[in-house]
């Protein structure tokens, strides 16, 4: 044996035989073949966890022709602590030894367990219920498990690191195109985004996860849907498949079932009347009933015969305000409307199937402070709006238990 002086390090000269592998089971075994020198370097410190590719011997020290102390299933995380040439040390079994390094890849970080509140949740301090409360969880938030203590798991929300109850949780499988749950104030539809499209076919279909369940099922041709890619990242994308904001609400959609633009009509051509709109089915008005708002950026749908006062109510705002009206939402089908009064209730959505969104007499416009009761295009809006066949409710008004400043509803011909 010779050393050869190297910076730092030093270089031990071998006669070791060149492997050739064999398969017997899974196991990668070493046989002696034509011997040739081969430098190993001296083991260095490591801190890494790798996966093994195939059923790996477990040697006594780093080289083919030594005691092979165990076999190592294919796919087990290893902690490895050093490296020599082409070898890894670690430790299985309370064994430790060497393994060809060529059978190992970086493993992946493992995920946390999520989990689905089903209900509002208190977030405790310790995990006990005379605990101290640090905050509440709303239904449906999505949380990453740290830890478990008996029947609590620990987890962050806000900020806050707490226990919650696990008999109110329900698994959600972290994989790429998972359910995602975002929190805080509505603002509108488009949420800030810009990456727009509409929807191809009349039926497309909004799900919770990627091949999930079914969100909404009915949203009509032409319906906008903003791609929201910050939260498809987090997610983990899946190709094929865009998490998207639509309906007031969000979710996963085909990316087959979207397009770029819009061509749907933009007049009321055939002359239909409210009248004729209010006998259809409520969130089943046909599509030749509908057309886009032409002026709105997002060409969101109303009931045909709507469109020419509320055109008319927006020239009028524009000459006021010098932009036109935000338009948030306004026809609204039969499935959204159940959505809407499962996921918000009573007090926030109608009761489905009496609900003027869904003849598309209705429009909702941004929860911004301009359109709140306090703003001044709510103010204008509350003094004009009748004049063009556009009313505000009196059981909307500010201190009622149902307060909506963003909805008008249209009670012309």
């Amino acid at each position: 044996m010779t050393y050869a002086k190297t910076p730092g390090a030093r270089l031990r000269v071998l006669t070791v035989g060149v492997l050739a592998f064999s398969f017997w089971g899974a196991p990668p075994v070493a046989t002696a073949a034509t011997s040739v020198p081969v430098t190993i370097a001296a083991a260095v410190a490591a801190k890494e966890v790798k996966r093994a590719t195939a059923n790996l011997n477990l040697r006594l020290r780093a080289g083919t022709n030594t005691k092979v102390l165990l076999v190592i299933p294919r796919d087990t995380q290893l902690a490895i602590s050093a490296t020599s040439g082409g070898w890894s040390k670690t430790t299985y079994r309370s064994k430790t030894g060497w393994v060809s390094t060529a059978y190992l890849k970086p493993a992946e970080a493992k995920k946390p367990g999520l989990g689905k509140s089903t209900a509002t949740l208190n977030l405790r301090k310790q995990a006990t219920t005379s605990s101290k409360v640090l905050g509440s969880i709303p239904k449906g938030a999505i949380l990453e498990l740290k830890a478990t203590q008996g029947k609590w798991k620990r987890v962050t929300h806000r900020g806050k690191t707490g226990w919650v109850n696990s008999g109110y949780l329900k698994g959600v499988a972290n994989k790429p195109g998972r359910e995602i749950y975002i929190e805080g104030a509505y603002t509108s539809n488009r949420a800030g985004l810009t990456d727009r499209y509409y929807t191809k076919t009349a039926g497309s279909g909004l799900r919770s996860s990627v091949n999930g369940p079914m969100k909404i099922g009915d949203i009509p041709r032409y319906s906008v849907a903003y791609r929201d890619l910050a939260q498809e990242r987090k997610a983990g994308g899946v190709a094929g498949w865009y998490f998207v904001r639509t309906q007031g609400t969000y979710g996963w959609m085909k990316t087959s079932a979207l397009q770029r633009n819009s061509t749907a009509p933009t007049v009321n051509s055939k002359e239909i009347s409210r009248a004729t709109v209010h006998r259809q089915v409520n969130g089943k008005v046909p599509a030749s009933m509908l057309v886009a708002i032409p002026w709105d950026r997002e060409k969101t749908l109303i009931a045909a015969p709507a469109l020419a006062d509320l055109t008319h109510l927006n020239a009028s705002f524009k000459k006021k305000f010098g932009t036109s009206l935000t338009i948030d939402l306004a026809y609204r089908t039969r499935e959204t409307q159940d959505y809407y009064w499962t996921d918000l209730g009573p007090l926030v959505a109608a009761r489905p199937g009496t609900s003027n969104h869904g003849w598309g007499t209705a429009i909702d416009l941004p929860e911004t402070y301009d359109y709140s009761f306090r703003g001044k295009y709510f103010k204008w809006l509350k003094v004009n709006s009748k004049k063009y066949n556009w009313v505000h409710r009196s059981y909307l008004e500010e201190g009622s238990k149902y307060a909506e400043a963003w909805h008008f509803e249209y009670v012309g011909r």
